[in-house]
């Protein structure tokens, strides 16, 4: 049997088959040297910014941070009307000192009130509560109060009559004029339209009256009236003329 014969393979294939090797080697030390120290291998995020940065996806897209404060208006305009420039500090102290004067002449024109009551009562309140019932001829128990201070010192009441059973007699109105002392803490002193003493209150805290005297006498346990919410403006004396306080 004859030897088999080899046949040598081209040596073009054998150098395009090397020329391929050496560029894909020369390739991937390329791309080696292009990555830097530690690529595959990054640290853990070590503080609270690596942390928001990472969860953010900061890595891939851009972040956009809101501003701190958004200024949200809340009303717009009526149609066809332009908005209101805000007033200089100049017109603003105007504007503040006309208002003032607006309000003190009103206030001298319904009644004068000391400074001390008008500091007090900056505007009318009302206050509510059981007191005790001081006058042996009312025969009564106690006495539900209605009373409303304004601040041009003058006050009204709505007095109703508690019996021995509990029923409530058909409440009476009355009205006079009220001042303040300047004395830590004030007195609230009541007096009815021809000037007689008939109350006096300590201020006990903003919201409370505390009585001090009924009449000139001082009842044995503590009885207060209490600030209401809701302004009572006690209509029933709207028709009768105001009593002239000094």
């Amino acid at each position: 049997m004859p030897d088999p014969v080899l046949i040598p393979a081209p040596r073009r294939s054998v150098l395009t088959l090397t020329a391929a090797v050496l560029a894909g080697a020369a390739l991937l030390a390329g791309c080696a040297k292009q990555r830097t120290d530690g690529y595959y291998n990054p640290p853990a995020a070590s503080t609270i910014t690596d942390a928001q940065y990472q969860g953010q996806g900061a890595g891939y897209r851009q972040v956009v941070h809101a501003p701190s404060q958004l200024q949200i208006e809340l009303k717009a305009p009526p149609p066809g009307q332009a908005r209101k420039a805000e007033p200089t500090p100049a017109e603003a102290a105007n504007e503040a000192a006309t208002a003032q004067a607006n309000a003190q002449a009103a206030a001298t024109a319904a009644g004068s009130a000391s400074p001390a009551a008008h500091a007090l009562v900056p505007q009318a309140q009302t206050y509510m509560g059981t007191l005790p019932c001081l006058t042996p001829s009312a025969q009564c128990a106690a006495q539900r109060v209605t009373l409303t201070l304004a601040p041009n010192g003058r006050w009204r009441s709505r007095t109703a009559f508690l019996d021995n059973t509990g029923k409530l007699s058909p409440p009476t109105a009355e009205q006079g004029c009220w001042d303040a002392t300047a004395e830590r803490p004030p007195r609230v002193l009541l007096a009815d339209a021809a000037g007689n003493q008939r109350v006096e209150f300590v201020v006990a805290a903003n919201n409370v009256l505390r009585v001090r005297s009924v009449l000139g006498k001082s009842p044995n346990l503590n009885y207060s009236l209490t600030r209401q919410p809701d302004l009572d403006a006690i209509d029933e004396l709207s028709k009768q003329a105001a009593p002239k306080c000094p």
